[in-house]
């Protein structure tokens, strides 16, 4: 189609009332990008009502978009729409990364069944996944919605903490899930809880200084490190997660804690990209 050829009034009127085939009428558009004097001869033919009515759908469309499952799920539990918005576009609160963090945690509760030494791998496994989901849920490295968060006019450190709330509840309420499976002792099925407080509260922390992938990825070296160590020097026993640890661990959540809400308005300028 060149722009020799242009359209008459039959056809401009035609097209104007829908009665031309998607054949023709994706020709007319064709035409109509390049053809100013065309767009000027179909103007009056097109009525404003209607045209205006279109807009305001379109743009009712692209302003208000249809909230998703988790976003309505959300609504209907009480949380603020605003934050129902931010909170559905956490990429650690999608069905994939749910999904995947479920299957590692099946894999891993199943192979506790094995052993001393399966039981060491979920103990381990367990507690990163809520440090990784952490980690994901605000980051110019892993949140594609990032800038949008950003440019939002929601505070940086409460969006961060009411984030981490969610990704807490899920992954934990995951993981627990999957240590019920397993045939073991009571405090096996949460032996792992307070270690996940201490990694996630500590990976918040050290945000006041580098981002939170970085600094889940640091956590979760040194914690893998600490358990495969205390392992093999304990001659297989699973001291990392007996009561001293335990209260070593509860210790540690509360100082990460504490600096947490000390360096709040430096990790929220962090977060806001140096823009708060």
């Amino acid at each position: 189609m060149t722009t020799s050829w242009h359209l008459d009034q039959d056809l401009v009127h035609r097209y104007a009332d829908g009665e031309t085939n998607g054949v023709l009428a994706a020709s007319v558009e064709a035409h109509l990008v390049a053809c100013g004097d065309c767009r000027q001869l179909l103007a009056p033919a097109v009525d404003a009502g209607r045209l205006d009515a279109v807009w305001t759908e379109i743009a009712d469309t692209v302003d208000t978009p249809r909230p998703g499952p988790l976003e309505r799920l959300l609504q209907l539990s009480g949380v603020r729409p605003d934050t129902a918005r931010l909170l559905a576009v956490t990429p650690s609160l999608g069905l994939p990364w749910l999904g995947a963090v479920a299957t590692v945690l099946a894999f891993a509760a199943l192979a506790a069944g094995s052993g001393p030494h399966g039981q060491l791998l979920f103990l381990t496994i367990a507690p990163l996944a809520p440090v990784a989901g952490v980690a994901l849920a605000f980051g110019r490295a892993s949140d594609p919605t990032y800038e949008i968060g950003v440019a939002t006019p929601y505070p940086g450190f409460r969006l961060l903490m009411v984030r981490t709330a969610a990704v807490l509840a899920t992954t934990i309420g995951i993981a627990v899930t999957a240590a019920l499976i397993l045939a073991g002792p009571t405090w096996f099925a949460v032996g792992w809880l307070l270690p996940a407080l201490a990694l996630t509260t500590t990976t918040l922390a050290l945000a006041e200084r580098v981002e939170p992938v970085y600094a889940a990825a640091a956590v979760g070296v040194i914690w893998v490190a600490a358990a495969a160590t205390t392992w093999w020097a304990h001659f297989g026993q699973l001291s990392l997660f007996g009561p001293a640890a335990q209260l070593a661990f509860l210790v540690l959540a509360l100082v990460a804690s504490l600096a947490v809400l000390h360096h709040r308005d430096r990790i929220a300028y962090l977060i806001d990209g140096g823009n708060s």
